[in-house]
């Protein structure tokens, strides 16, 4: 999504300095005391586990941050199922007045949405009557209440390594598609084309065994979410492959930019195009992919479901 100069994009962890600085200064700005390493440790959850919510950034035609919002997933009973809260949004001051709250918060609204939430709630800070109004034009309800909130033992300390990680099971439980596995013909040809391909999605090849190659976000094996490999279907015979009909593996992209660099990379490697970047409204309005066929015949696609 693009405003004026700027664009609005899901966070990458090379922006992972820039978004704690912004929402450093948002708190002291509310004069909220919260520890650099805790705001940090909270950014990374996010990274690490998608399923907790979404950071979404704003950057400039130089490529500078200049915005952020942070947005979290729940699962209330007042809304009935699953639903979004908007946990912070701060443009950095020299940046405001351009439209990126709007955007920042519309690009909020479409990760909420693709998400499958009911309901996005936020919160106003007392004498912040700009936001009200533009909150209100984008249809948000007003709801009279008072926010009241409780600090847990775990999180008194104000040290980062007191919190529960986000990875681990005693903090939530895993999604139900633990990893997947494709077999291949010749390991060397598929990874070129694997490493090409899902780059632009994020994903890294993480672990390479003469038999297997794993992929999954930069800093090593997932312990939550997705993982994905590919290896030879008979380590002994290595015998070819033969692609299952009708089946086939979906990656969500952060950016249409990144479906078109996915497509870009896997033609350029081995691949064979099975349909070109661009929208297809029949699934919805904002649905944008690529599919290709991988060397040895698997249809893979890139998604994304960000308005641009």
């Amino acid at each position: 999504m693009t405003r004026g100069t700027a664009t609005i994009r899901e966070a990458t962890s090379s922006d992972r300095d820039a978004v704690v600085a912004l929402l450093r200064a948002q708190l002291e700005e509310h004069s909220i005391e919260l520890a650099p390493a805790a705001i940090d440790f909270a950014v990374r959850g996010l990274e690490r586990n998608r399923e907790l919510g979404r950071v979404l950034v704003a950057a400039d035609a130089g490529g500078r941050i200049v915005g952020v919002a942070v947005l979290s997933f729940l699962w209330t009973l007042e809304h009935g199922g699953a639903s979004a809260w908007l946990d912070e949004l701060y443009v950095a001051p020299a940046a405001r007045g351009t439209g990126l709250g709007r955007a920042l918060t519309e690009a909020a609204i479409a990760a909420a949405d693709a998400a499958q939430c009911i309901a996005l709630d936020l919160e106003v800070e007392p004498g912040h009557e700009v936001a009200e109004r533009l909150y209100e034009r984008l249809g948000f309800r007003r709801h009279r209440r008072t926010h009241l909130v409780l600090p847990l033992a775990r999180g008194r300390a104000g040290d980062a390594a007191s919190l529960a990680t986000p990875d681990s099971r005693e903090a939530r439980p895993y999604a139900s598609l633990d990893h997947l596995s494709l077999g291949v013909t010749d390991l060397a040809r598929s990874k070129r084309f694997y490493d090409a391909a899902l780059a632009p999605l994020g994903l890294v090849a993480y672990e390479t065994a003469p038999t297997e190659v794993g992929y999954g976000p930069p800093g090593g094996k997932p312990v939550q979410g997705l993982a994905f490999s590919i290896g030879f279907e008979d380590p002994a015979a290595k015998r070819a492959v033969v692609p299952s009909a009708g089946f086939h593996i979906g990656l969500r992209a952060a950016t249409r930019e990144a479906v078109r660099r996915f497509h870009a990379a896997g033609l350029a490697h081995g691949g064979t195009d099975l349909g070109v970047p661009g929208l297809r409204p029949r699934y919805h309005a904002d649905y944008y992919g690529a599919f290709l066929a991988d060397p040895d015949g698997h249809h893979v696609e890139a998604v994304c479901h960000f308005a641009e």
